[in-house]
This record gives structure tokens, sequence and C-alpha cells, in this order.
């Protein structure tokens, strides 16, 4: 997997509600306005420094446009939806929506990561 997979990867991306909602669409890659490289190119210099590296998130071009509650009322995300955003070379991205105060505690942080890694003799 390298970078002109991720030029050409196409998305698809599915809601499906509690209720039965059921939204799907899709987009490519290679439509972005921009070059990943470009992208990254601008992220990175002298006035930014990633010295455990970075995660860059291009994002999609799909926009949901379909209306959930009703003619007019647009879509917007209710708790319990399962989102997933998926490319045949990667897998899945699958959450489910819920709100912070439900959510479980993000409790491993990386001083965790790093302490499992060197019990583990992988550091």
């Amino acid at each position: 997997f390298n970078i002109d997979h991720v030029r050409r990867s196409d998305l698809t991306m599915t809601v499906t509600g509690p209720e039965g909602f059921e939204m799907k669409g899709g987009s490519s890659l290679s439509m972005i306005s921009r070059d990943p490289l470009d992208l990254v190119a601008q992220a990175i210099g002298a006035n930014h420094q990633y010295p455990d590296g970075f995660m860059l998130f291009l994002g999609t071009m799909f926009a949901p446009t379909q209306d959930r509650h009703g003619p007019g009322q647009g879509f917007t995300h209710v708790v319990g939806d399962v989102v997933a955003v998926s490319t045949p070379q990667l897998g899945s991205l699958v959450n489910r929506v819920t709100t912070s105060d439900q959510a479980v505690p993000w409790t491993f942080g990386m001083a965790a990561l790093m302490q499992s890694l060197a019990r583990r003799g992988l550091l």
C-alpha cells in the first residue's frame, strides 16, 4: 500500500440508524483538490515539528443531503447510529454514535501504550 493507492482510493460511507434509517454514499480521493503529499509538505517543516509523527485525515467529499426526520429537515446523527467508512484496500472504520457523557472513558493513552510495549519487550 503506497501513496498512489491513497490517491486512487474510493471510499464508501454508510449510516445505519437504530430506527432503520440508512444512508449510503461514496467519494473518490482522486477528486480532492490537493495532492496528499502537498498536504503533508504543508504540515511539516521548520515551523511544525512532530517528533512522534502525525496522522493526516484527508476527509471525504461526501456530504449528507438525505432528509432524516421529514422533508426539509436535513440530516443529523442520532444516538445509536452506526457509521462506517470503508475502502477495499484498508477495510472499514466503524463507530457507533453516542454522547460524550455516555461514551466509555478513554484510559489507554500514550503512557499505557509505552508501558505495554515495554512489558512485551517491543521497545
